[in-house]
């Protein structure tokens, strides 16, 4: 037994780690001398037996015996006076007496040939690294007792504030090699996105698609790069500000990203940090898809499913036909083609497999629905416009026309003034400034055209948030 001598408490937990540490490392080194001579007749046997015991043991430690230091250090925190003697709960030496006894009688048992020391060896050890493991949760900071009084809680105390989360495809880092290969890994590794067998596609792509893909999208990224970094982050989060400033108290909005930086779970964190009573989703993506929505969708429930906090959730559903926000785009779009005269209006739509449209996502009926929407709001006739394709990925069929074919096509058909909308962008990124802005405008007037007149997306626009912030408010 210890003298019963005063103490302050830190030093009473100190002691207790010690203890714990000096006979923990006692045990393993116990336990090693047991299995030292095993190892001249029985290496790998022996090995197994320590490398087993160390993982056990530590493992025991961290989640058995680590909660049980915790609750050897509330009780010391709540003695009316700490002292040496009751470093430990009084009850707590019969068991260490019990312990000892019964490692003797292993011992005793192993050198009367009954026990192979292997196993009792590997208990030693075992419990020697449980032991020491453990003795890490006396040092640190307790946290404080939680007050559980019902009488003294105030009834009306409850989270109040609504989080946004403005979710976007995604963006590389930097328009350099590396961080563009970290995103396309990311991205084309998603089930939902590739529906290839796992061990059929992800040696494909890290074997002949990333690099034969890095190179080229890295140029194209660079190539519209700006000072402030990628359009499509500076858009999103310029629009999400905007959606903060229409919404007001008691909304905390905050920008994430599907694929790279902000994440959805850092996203989450920063809103639930608040003391969340409702979580909204709203995935910048008018028209629904399971490569785009789904996958937001079940990023989110996954990030919410490691958490212990449950704010409701709730999902913006895809707006495909809304009317405030296609008389807003189109707004948009006449203040580029007014005077212009534009000879067709092309509606751009990011492109999808065929497949995938057989096998039940909606997104080519949500196409079809903004493309009659937005040309009725500029009041076109069915010759003033078409629907078309881009960004096709892969050998397997895409929905078509194709847009990068399409619209060189309708040059040499003699059409001199083109409008180019992409309805199914809300921020510009790489697909609108690249593949549209520079791309496609080359191959319109390479082939004959003269006027190619791309309309910018809404990004921040104000008009445009403030019909979003009407769906996030459930408006109508």
């Amino acid at each position: 037994m210890l003298p019963n001598m005063k103490v302050r408490l830190s030093t009473l937990n100190r002691i207790a780690a010690l203890i714990w540490i000096g006979v923990g490392g006692m045990l393993l080194v116990r336990g090693w001398l047991m299995l030292k001579p095993l190892a001249e007749t029985n290496p790998i046997g022996t090995t197994a037996w320590l490398v087993g015991g160390l993982i056990l043991g530590a493992a025991k430690g961290r989640y058995v015996l680590w909660n049980t230091a915790l609750r050897n250090r509330r009780r010391m925190r709540d003695l009316a006076v700490p002292r040496l003697q009751l470093v430990f709960a009084p009850s707590f030496w019969p068991l260490i007496a019990l312990m000892i006894g019964a490692g003797v009688g292993l011992r005793a048992l192993a050198s009367n040939g009954y026990l192979s020391y292997g196993p009792v060896g590997a208990l030693y050890v075992g419990i020697g690294a449980a032991l020491t493991a453990s003795s890490l949760a006396y040092w640190g900071l307790l946290p404080p007792p939680i007050e559980t009084s019902a009488k003294s809680a105030d009834p009306n105390k409850r989270p109040t504030t609504r989080g946004l989360l403005v979710v976007n495809l995604g963006t590389p880092d930097a328009a350099e090699p590396g961080a563009v290969r970290r995103y396309l890994r990311e991205f084309l590794s998603d089930p939902r996105v590739v529906r290839l067998p796992r061990l059929l596609w992800i040696p494909i792509l890290n074997l002949f698609v990333l690099p034969w893909r890095v190179r080229r999208v890295t140029r194209a990224y660079a190539s519209i790069w700006t000072s402030q970094g990628s359009p499509l982050l500076m858009h999103t989060e310029a629009l999400t500000q905007e959606l903060a400033k229409e919404l007001g108290s008691p909304w905390r909005v905050v920008t994430a990203m599907r694929y790279g930086r902000p994440s959805i779970r850092r996203g989450i964190e920063l809103l639930a940090a608040e003391g969340l009573s409702e979580l909204v989703v709203l995935p910048l993506f008018p028209q629904w898809s399971d490569t785009t929505s789904g996958t937001v969708q079940a990023a989110v429930s996954k990030a919410l499913a490691q958490r212990r906090d449950g704010p409701a959730l709730r999902m913006i559903p895809a707006y495909p036909a809304d009317s405030t926000l296609l008389a807003r785009q189109a707004e948009l779009a006449r203040a580029v083609t007014d005077g212009q005269d534009p000879e067709l209006h092309v509606f751009s739509f990011h492109g999808l497999p065929e497949s995938y449209v057989r096998a039940g996502d909606p997104y080519l009926a949500h196409c079809q629905q903004t493309a009659r929407g937005l040309a009725a709001a500029l009041g076109l006739g069915d010759d003033q416009w078409e629907m078309t394709f881009q960004s096709r990925f892969g050998g397997e069929p895409w929905l078509t026309p194709s847009t990068s074919d399409r619209v060189p096509e309708l040059a040499r058909e003699g059409l001199r003034r083109v409008a180019i909308l992409t309805p199914g962008f809300p921020c510009d990124c790489l697909e609108t400034l690249e593949e549209i802005g520079e791309q496609l405008k080359e191959a319109f007037i390479s082939a004959g055209g003269e006027t190619f007149l791309c309309v910018p997306c809404p990004n921040a626009d104000p008009d445009w948030a403030r019909a979003l912030a009407r769906l996030v408010r459930g408006d109508g």
